[in-house]
């Protein structure tokens, strides 16, 4: 009796530790199942990226995103507003300009723009403080406004440092721009003067015949130049393009041109005023046409809308 008492004693603590190794091997193997399922979630998991990061693939995508709808737009023939470059500077020019002159002669065409706009801007500030004292004068003499006064302060400031030889250049970066086809530089080539490109690049005391071959081909340039952009959709060349046809200075059918880019400013403005303008314009001009002259310049509008829808851009006149 007290053997088989002893036997269930034995077997009882056999049984115990048997359940102790059963739950011990049971816990370790949930530990190594969790703990391989945390691994395999971490490696699923896709890294975080920094934010800098982030933002730089947020710009790149939106960048993207807009392409692609300018595109959209090209496709569907809506046109896309263009925006001309902001190219005055809220500092000194000085302090812009040998960075500014590096990245143009790299062969950045907009920084071309933007030199050849300062420069431009420049050209008839007073160069140092005597011809400014000078300026100054003549303001209070002949006019009572202190806007004037103030004109001539705000740009001689900001021009200072700037020699007359280098904004003596401007036409050379203008032109490089436009040669580029840079809407608005070919735009700002179209509205300088004939004389004062004479005069500022040297040209005023050749002799006569070749004074005018050099006249005569800048014109020629410049209307070159703003018949491109306005193919482009720039409003701004085609109401320089109507102006000087209607003059009848340049070539020939100049009131028939002019009736046809007065068509496409009416096609393309979204500036009431200006429609009203030429809306008037183009009555009163009718009355000079023929049927027929009135006819042809139709068709030369249908057929440069047909251009400027296909080239997908528009060039509003207040940007």
């Amino acid at each position: 009796m007290a053997q088989q008492k002893i036997n269930l004693s034995i077997l009882s603590i056999v049984l115990f530790a048997c359940t102790i190794i059963f739950i011990l091997n049971l816990a370790d193997g949930t530990l190594v199942t969790n703990d391989q399922n945390s691994e395999s979630s971490l490696l699923n998991t896709p890294p975080v990226e920094p934010k800098d990061n982030v933002n730089k693939i947020t710009a790149i995508n939106t960048q993207k995103s807009k392409i692609m709808l300018e595109e959209s737009d090209r496709k569907n023939g809506q046109m896309v507003v263009m925006h001309r470059p902001d190219w005055k500077f809220d500092v000194q020019l000085i302090t812009q300009f040998e960075k500014l002159k590096s990245t143009a002669e790299n062969g950045n065409i907009e920084a071309n723009y933007i030199i050849a706009m300062n420069l431009r801007y420049c050209f008839n500030s007073p160069t140092d403080e005597i011809a400014f004292e000078k300026r100054l004068e003549q303001a209070y003499e002949f006019s009572d406004s202190s806007q004037a006064v103030e004109r001539i302060t705000e740009k001689y400031q900001y021009c200072s440092g700037i020699e007359k030889k280098q904004r003596n250049q401007f036409y050379t970066y203008l032109k490089t721009a436009a040669n580029n086809e840079y809407i608005a530089a070919q735009e700002a080539f179209g509205e300088i003067p004939s004389k004062f490109f004479m005069e500022s690049q040297g040209y005023e005391n050749l002799e006569r015949e070749k004074f005018i071959t050099i006249r005569d081909n800048f014109i020629e340039q410049k209307i070159k130049f703003l018949e491109q952009a306005a193919q482009h959709g720039s409003i701004k060349a085609l109401i320089r393009l109507s102006t000087m046809n209607r003059s009848q200075r340049f070539g020939e059918n100049g009131y028939v041109n002019s009736f046809a880019y007065n068509q496409l400013i009416l096609a393309l403005t979204q500036s009431n005023e200006t429609y009203n303008r030429y809306a008037w314009l183009q009555q009163k001009q009718r009355s000079q046409l023929t049927l027929d002259e009135v006819d042809a310049a139709n068709s030369i509008s249908a057929q440069w809308l047909e251009i400027i829808k296909t080239n997908g851009t528009l060039y509003l006149n207040g940007n």
